[in-house]
């Protein structure tokens, strides 16, 4: 994990390069560049065994980030999980909010890899996993809805007690939650693959609300 992961990851034959956030100018990433052309590469990253959703940082992750650098005491002093962490944008912002640790979950080993390396470029550090852990306090989650299966391991985290932090990008054919919004963000992936994707919801849930 910690490999001098700047130097040796590519994308599509492509350097990773670090990144300053439109939404969250606190943090920088190690990213793809705005050179590739993913639309000319589209069978390439289909060839690819798991697509690497870590070399970007989605809209949704920035505005749960945005959120919680807005809201810290939500994450202060609390032991939190950060569900599909992708890049970790979520988990790194969460511990410059004070978290007490931020484990970075993903089943993509790689992501894992870019979580650490990604710490390391904001000077903290943060704990990664291939499953939840066995405790936490606040569970983090953007743009998870997609699957069925993933709102029953919220709703687990949620009947025991956690809160939960969920970061939608309102995804057309995706179900919806039917809860009150909390903010409201104009987002922008980086680098942008995800037009026309452009908002995230966030929603904030605690004991006794069901998904």
């Amino acid at each position: 994990m910690q490999h001098k992961f700047e130097q040796q990851e590519a994308v599509l034959g492509s350097r990773l390069q670090v990144r300053n956030l439109p939404l969250c100018p606190e943090l920088k990433l190690w990213l793809l560049g705005d050179e590739i052309d993913l639309n000319q590469r589209i069978s390439d990253l289909l060839q690819i065994e798991r697509a690497p959703y870590w070399a970007f940082c989605w809209g949704s992750g920035q505005a749960l980030a945005r959120y919680l650098l807005d809201n810290p005491e939500l994450v202060r002093g609390k032991n939190v999980a950060d569900f599909g962490a992708g890049c970790g944008v979520a988990s790194i912002a969460a511990l410059m909010s004070g978290a007490a640790s931020a484990t970075a979950v993903d089943i993509d080993p790689h992501a894992l890899s870019a979580c650490h390396a990604n710490a390391r470029l904001n000077d903290v550090t943060l704990a990664t996993e291939l499953l939840l852990p066995a405790h936490f306090d606040v569970l983090l989650a953007s743009d998870v809805l997609y699957e069925l299966g993933n709102r029953e391991i919220l709703q687990d985290a949620i009947d025991r007690g956690c809160t939960v932090l969920v970061s939608d990008p309102l995804r057309y054919g995706n179900a919806r939650l039917e809860l009150s919004v909390r903010a409201h963000y104009a987002v922008k992936t980086v680098p942008d693959v995800d037009s026309p994707i452009g908002s995230a919801v966030i929603y904030h849930l605690e004991r006794g609300q069901p998904l």
